[in-house]
């Protein structure tokens, strides 16, 4: 099934400072964030809050399971839910995890946040990521399944009515995680991985046309025409929480901050970077600096 494609800018630019940091510190970090004309929605992963442009919070709540990626469109948030089986433990960060998980996608009233449906998909996986399409189908990218090699990743297409209608494997991504964030840019998905390449996808074939350096965004970015703002979350204060039981919890803190790389090395303006090489398993002139993950490209 084709999906129509559209340019993925919002009206409303976004506020000419380095950073728009979100009030107060989460028990949960940063999954994604996501826009529409007037506000942003912040998906953590026990908690979802809208702001303005700038910041200021104008209404939030607390979820269940395990958030993942979000899109916004028409008046609802759309945000792709990896639930925790058995459900989550008191301390988030050592909660149980199983290979195999449902895949579920949730709806919410964007004005509000209230909970309109909860839609299972037909697909035991790990929600990672997920975008809307212009004609109101879904991709939903995943975190590594215990079903695929280690060197592959996989996203599904899913109907406006929430049916699987195809499923996808990339070969030759050998990551940590899988798919992280998905982003419909100026006429194309880009897919962006941990520590791995960003995947510029047709939205029409669902063929990777390219992978291009990597780019991060796995907390979430805001394409602003040729400005990007990123996602990011840093570790706050261990706090008491009587609710969860004894001992002291992690909080995050979450913040908007502006690239400040050239507007030509960001994927969207520039689709083939100079710099860019096929980041694989094997592929020639990357290198993987052990322990730190870190990425380098090696010169030809």
């Amino acid at each position: 099934m084709a999906a129509a494609v559209s340019r993925g800018f919002a009206a409303e630019p976004m506020p000419d400072t380095d950073e728009i940091v979100l009030p107060g510190e989460y028990l949960s970090h940063l999954q994604d964030v996501c826009r529409d004309d007037s506000f942003v929605y912040w998906a953590h992963t026990q908690y979802i809050v809208k702001t303005d442009l700038g910041g200021n919070v104008v209404c939030k709540v607390e979820v269940e399971g395990h958030n993942a990626g979000c899109a916004v469109k028409d008046g609802r948030l759309y945000v792709a839910v990896c639930p925790l089986v058995p459900p989550p433990c008191a301390r988030l960060e050592i909660a149980p995890w199983t290979k195999r998980s449902r895949l579920e996608v949730h709806e919410y009233d964007a004005d509000t946040l209230a909970i309109c449906a909860r839609h299972v998909l037909p697909a035991n996986d790990r929600a990672g990521s997920l975008a809307v399409l212009d004609d109101g189908s879904f991709v939903v990218g995943c975190l590594r399944p215990d079903d695929i090699s280690k060197t592959q990743v996989r996203f599904h297409h899913v109907s406006a009515d929430f049916r699987l209608l195809s499923t996808h494997v990339v070969d030759d991504m050998e990551i940590p995680m899988g798919i992280e964030t998905i982003k419909l840019i100026d006429g194309y998905l880009y897919m962006n991985c941990q520590h791995g390449p960003t995947l510029k996808v047709d939205p029409k074939t669902f063929e990777v046309v390219s992978r291009l350096n990597p780019f991060g965004g796995t907390r979430g970015y805001i394409a602003d025409g040729e400005r990007c703002w990123k996602g990011v979350s840093v570790m706050g204060p261990a706090v008491a929480v009587p609710e969860r039981g004894k001992g002291r919890y992690r909080t995050w803190r979450s913040k908007l901050v502006r690239e400040k790389r050239p507007a030509e090395q960001c994927p969207w303006v520039s689709p083939e970077p100079k710099a860019s090489r096929e980041a694989s398993r094997g592929a020639k002139g990357l290198c993987v600096k052990k322990g730190t993950m870190q990425i380098k490209w090696r010169e030809e």
